[in-house]
């Protein structure tokens, strides 16, 4: 970047316009109530709000430092058909500024539409102090169909922050600030705009430039509006005036206890996009190569199954286990259509509406929309249900079962328990195998060596090295094998 002229030097140059400007006739600032013109300094620019010859408003940006590819980007953005961008120009030789011995020379500026709006974080602000959840979940929404767009353009922002993103008269989002664009035609080189450490991934460096720049602070943005949105009262608890509520730095370590305690919390809510998405942020490379797909369940919650998606249960086909990246989900396989994210590091198919998953917490019931109806993470291990009951197992080892509703119906006392099936589960006692029922009534002893689950009314069983099979009174009903 080359020196430019200081903030002062800029607000004296447009404070005199008259033919300071190359192409413009007449350029007439907005004047603050001290009479000079108002301006937004950052940390290399300054913006001023103008109205020229043309009587439309426009944002005119100086630079005190030029980003070299700065005429490149914004020529090529011009070609865009990107409804988020705002129209701009690079002027090069534009304005005349004098330096201090009174010689005057020209230097470069970009004249950019002007949008009647405010910055993210100050639409944030007012909707967290109104407690305006709806408003909070629209604009989230709203920058997920921003992000999953952006992805899908070849170029990437470069510099995404909450006051790099307008929200104009009409709440359509605006992004500003193009000098970090990333190009096609800038392949392999390096970048020089890094954007801010709060949305950045701290791998993010000048040899990190490629169409991936803008992976983890969309994510970063995405997961502090829905924080948001569930509860607002976090904004005046973490918001600082350039993050929003999560910080990248600690987000890429795992040591955000603010993003631990929401995945948590959307976890229990069944919120399992929002958990998928979370998960990524705990990696060392800044780039999230599946981040469109993530996205797009928070668009339609229904979302095509992952290409790499392998079925583990098909009782339901409408509601079945699947697994993908190491980690189960649920799907509609009639229509290949995702229901619940993959997160659960286990998953049991859904009986009665109800279905137990594993979570690295532990084991939680859960309803078709992902939501804890019971949780179980005081158990060790946890079945899924069948005839209403579910094997629990608690940390001595001891083996028992629970109903829907997480009750404890058959006591936690058996060195080993089955699943139920017709009725009947196979319980251990002093080393041998009987049967209970459902209410916990030993309904034949334990005599058995060896004992499995009911079939058609019959069981096989093995005693004193005989095997032979047993109705549901517990009497043999065939010779042995």
């Amino acid at each position: 970047m080359r020196k430019r002229p200081t903030i002062c030097r800029y607000i004296e140059a447009v404070g005199d316009s008259w033919h300071r400007f190359k192409t413009w006739k007449e350029v007439r600032p907005e004047y603050d109530a001290h009479g000079r013109p108002s301006f937004h300094a950052g940390n290399y620019s300054v913006v001023f709000r103008i109205c020229c010859d043309d009587e439309r408003k426009y944002a005119l940006k100086c630079y005190m430092y030029v980003p070299f590819r700065a005429e490149t980007i914004y020529a090529e953005l011009a070609k865009k058909r990107f409804p988020y961008l705002i129209e701009a120009r690079y002027l090069p030789d534009e304005l005349l500024v004098d330096d201090e011995a009174g010689t005057g020379s020209r230097y470069p500026v970009v004249v950019m539409e002007w949008i009647d709006g405010e910055s993210l974080g100050n639409r944030l602000g007012r909707l967290c102090r109104m407690d305006d959840r709806e408003g909070l979940k629209r604009l989230a929404g709203s920058f997920v169909r921003l992000a999953v767009e952006l992805l899908s353009e070849d170029f990437a922002h470069g510099d995404l922050k909450q006051d790099n993103i307008l929200v104009d008269s009409e709440d359509q989002l605006r992004l500003i600030d193009y000098d970090g664009v990333f190009l096609p035609e800038f392949a392999g080189q390096h970048g020089k705009v890094l954007g801010s450490p709060l949305y950045q991934h701290p791998a993010r460096d000048e040899r990190f430039f490629c169409k991936a720049i803008d992976d983890y602070p969309i994510a970063v943005i995405v997961l502090s509006l829905y924080a948001l949105a569930d509860n607002p009262s976090l904004f005046f608890d973490y918001y600082d005036g350039e993050n929003i509520v999560l910080d990248a730095r600690e987000t890429c370590r795992g040591a955000s206890t603010l993003l631990n305690a929401l995945m948590e919390q959307w976890e229990l809510a069944g919120r399992t996009e929002l958990v998928a998405l979370a998960r990524v942020m705990r990696r060392s490379d800044p780039a999230i190569p599946e981040l469109k797909s993530l996205l797009e369940p928070l668009i339609d919650r229904e979302t095509d199954l992952p290409d790499d998606a392998e079925t583990m249960d098909e009782e339901d086909p409408r509601c079945a286990v699947f697994r993908s990246g190491g980690l189960f989900g649920y799907a509609d396989l009639e229509r290949r259509k995702m229901l619940l994210a993959p997160i659960y590091l286990d998953a049991t198919p859904f009986r009665g509406g109800l279905a137990v998953v594993r979570t690295s917490a532990g084991y939680r019931v859960i309803d078709r929309t992902g939501a804890c109806r019971v949780d179980c993470r005081k158990y060790s291990y946890v079945g899924p249900f069948c005839d209403g009951r579910a094997v629990a197992v608690n940390g001595e080892g001891r083996y028992g079962f629970i109903d829907v509703a997480g009750v404890e119906v058959i006591p936690l006392r058996y060195a080993f328990a089955s699943n139920f099936r017709e009725g009947l589960a196979v319980v251990r006692v002093n080393e041998k195998f009987g049967y209970v029922d459902t209410t916990g009534k030993m309904v034949i002893a334990a005599q058995f060596d060896h004992a499995g689950r009911f079939r058609c009314g019959r069981a096989r069983v093995e005693r004193d090295g005989q095997t032979f099979y047993i109705g549901r009174d517990g009497k043999r009903t065939d010779k042995a094998e």
